[in-house]
This record gives structure tokens, sequence and C-alpha cells, in this order.
């Protein structure tokens, strides 16, 4: 950590380059890396891959310190988008980037963090009270919406295993704004088996899937041990959706909780992104828009150099679901039974 660094970490506020990259919450210590905009804006993700094998300048803190610079920012949350994963987020994040004023942020490792305390601070093991991570999530979300003079709005893609953080994040700051992708179940399951890594991503993120479930069901009777592959799979889109559909529904969230589903994007990008930049207001001047379709639509978003059309998409799907098909038939054929349940009544239409 130079000493220049170091100097600009007493001004947190000010130097936006100053990316908050991971947090510690066990050593109670924050990483602050040196990442110029351009930097920010290439990374699909802001993990270690974000960091390009260079040399960074940066360094560990003691978190209290990094929460003491935050407090300064106390009240300020960016634009965000949550999802189910595989559905489209990462491409709605660069197509938004290409308005006017527009930063994105592809899945900041804090939120990852934040998340999991978020999720256990009502626990008698966890090590942070409930206060604490209600600092952390002010501090994580003003730091996230430094913005460079150039910027006016930061529009943060979470991980998929963060949709926890939308409640807070929705109810503690009004200004707040938000969309969440979904893909219809069959669509979603043939995405993720088709990918060993996506299926064990999945499959990591299916128990607190499970409980979120397990939360809006009033019931914890599900057990994971008790389903095959497809069904586990069906169970955390079951829950990470009817989570979304239900907080769409609160009234003091609602106007602020856009819905979409992935294939309406794909099938509309330019009107469906116009949608979006106006439920986040942004401006977004039609040339813009045209912009953004011809530079995003046709590649693969998560690695852009890959050429990657609806075409190749629809073979993937139909070559998944040909090889999976009674993953998938199991998965669905659960979803139904549950779907048939008053409490997830709202996405009840959403499994094909």
């Amino acid at each position: 950590m130079s000493a220049d660094f170091l100097a600009r970490t007493a001004q947190l506020a000010l130097h936006p380059a100053l990316c908050l990259h991971q947090l510690d919450l066990p050593g109670r210590r924050a990483l602050l890396v040196d990442l110029p905009q351009a930097d920010l804006r290439r990374a699909s993700f802001l993990d270690q891959r974000a960091l390009g094998g260079a040399r960074r300048d940066g360094g560990w803190l003691p978190i209290e310190s990094v929460l003491a610079q935050a407090d300064a920012l106390a009240g300020r949350a960016p634009q965000a988008i949550f999802h189910i994963g595989h559905c489209g987020s990462t491409l709605l994040s660069r197509l938004l980037d290409h308005l006017p004023g527009v930063l994105g942020l592809r899945e900041p490792l804090p939120l990852r963090s934040l998340a999991e305390a978020y999720e256990a601070q009502h626990r008698p093991t966890s090590a942070w009270s409930p206060a604490q991570v209600d600092r952390l999530l002010a501090a994580v979300l003003g730091l996230l919406d430094r913005r460079f003079d150039d910027v006016r709005h930061v529009v943060v893609k979470a991980t998929s295993s963060c949709n926890a953080l939308a409640a807070p994040w929705l109810l503690r700051f009004s200004e707040a704004r938000a969309v969440a992708l979904r893909i219809p179940l069959r669509a979603w399951l043939a995405t993720i088996l088709k990918s060993p890594d996506a299926t064990a991503d999945a499959l990591r993120f299916a128990p607190s899937r499970l409980a979120a479930l397990h939360a809006i069901l009033g019931r914890d009777d599900l057990r994971l041990h008790e389903h095959g592959l497809g069904e586990v799979l069906a169970l955390g889109w079951i829950g990470e959706c009817a989570r979304m559909a239900n907080l769409a529904a609160d009234a003091g969230i609602a106007p602020r909780l856009l819905r979409l589903d992935f294939e309406t994007l794909l099938a509309d990008p330019r009107g469906v992104l116009a949608r979006v930049a106006a439920h986040l207001r942004i401006d977004a001047p039609a040339a813009s828009l045209d912009v953004a379709c011809a530079a995003e639509l046709g590649r693969y978003a998560k690695a852009t150099e890959h050429a990657y059309s609806a075409v190749d998409r629809a073979a993937d799907l139909a070559e998944s679901q040909r090889r999976f098909g009674a993953e998938i038939e199991s998965g669905i054929a659960l979803a139904r039974r549950l779907v048939a349940m008053p409490a997830l009544a709202r996405i009840a239409n959403e499994l094909d």
C-alpha cells in the first residue's frame, strides 16, 4: 500500500476509484484496491478477475476505519439489478452502461459477505448484531454509490446469492430503485444443467434459497436430501422468484421494483432497455439505445469476445433439454405441486 493510497483512504468519499473489493467479516477488515473507472467498466465480475493479474495499489484496512469513513455517505445507495442467475443480468448491466452518465458495477464481492451477514444476523452464532449489520449495509451501499465526475447513476448488479439484500436495500433507502430479472423455470433448469459450474453454484446456494422458501411457506418440512438434482434446483428457483414476487407486491416497494422476464428482454431489447432506464430514472436518448443494442447484442455478455446469438442460445437449450430431460421434468413436476399453494400463487404462471 503506497503512501499516496493510504492518504486517499482518509477521504474515501472523494475517491470512487478506491474500490471496496472484499470484506473479511470474521477478521474485521476490508480490502481496498485502486480500480480506475475504465477497469470497473470493463469487468464482467468485480472479483479477482477484475484485477487482471496486474499489480494494483491497495491493501487491507481495519473495518472500523472504513465504516467511519463510510458514515459520511449514509443515506446513499445505488440502483440495483437482482436476479436468479444466468438470466441476462450481465447483458442488461452492459446495455445500461452505454447510456449517458451510467456506471455499472457487476457483482461486487462485498455484497456476498453482506448477504451472508444479513441472513445470519439473528442466529446465536452471528458475530455481527442486527444493528452492526445495518451499519454495514449503509456503509457498503454508500461506498458503491460514489461517482466519478461524469457519472450520474451507479447501477449495481448483485450476485444471485444476494437477493436477501433486496428488501433491506429498498426499505432502508427510499430513493433506491431496482430491477428483478427472472427466467421461466424450464429454460432456467436447462441453462443451469448444461454448465457444471452453474450447477455447482446453484447447489451451493440451495440451502439459503430453501430457507427463504421455508419462510415464505411458513413450514420447514422440505428437505434437500430427499430430492434429486432437478428438484433441488427447482426449489431454489421457487424460493428466489417467490421472494421477488412478494416484494413487488409490497405497497412500500412495488413502485420501485420492476420485475422483468429475460425472454421479454431478448424479444425486444431496445424497448425493454428504454423501459428499464425510465424505471431507474435514467435519461436514455434514442441514439444511446441504438448504440447500446448495436454494441452488446450478439455477444456473450460474460465474455464479450465470444459471439452468441439467439440461435446459439436456442440450440444450447434444446441440447440441454435432450440431455437432462429427466431432471428438468422432475423439477417442473415438483414446482407444479408447490405453486398450487396460496403462498406461491404469484409465480404459478412462470414455470414455462
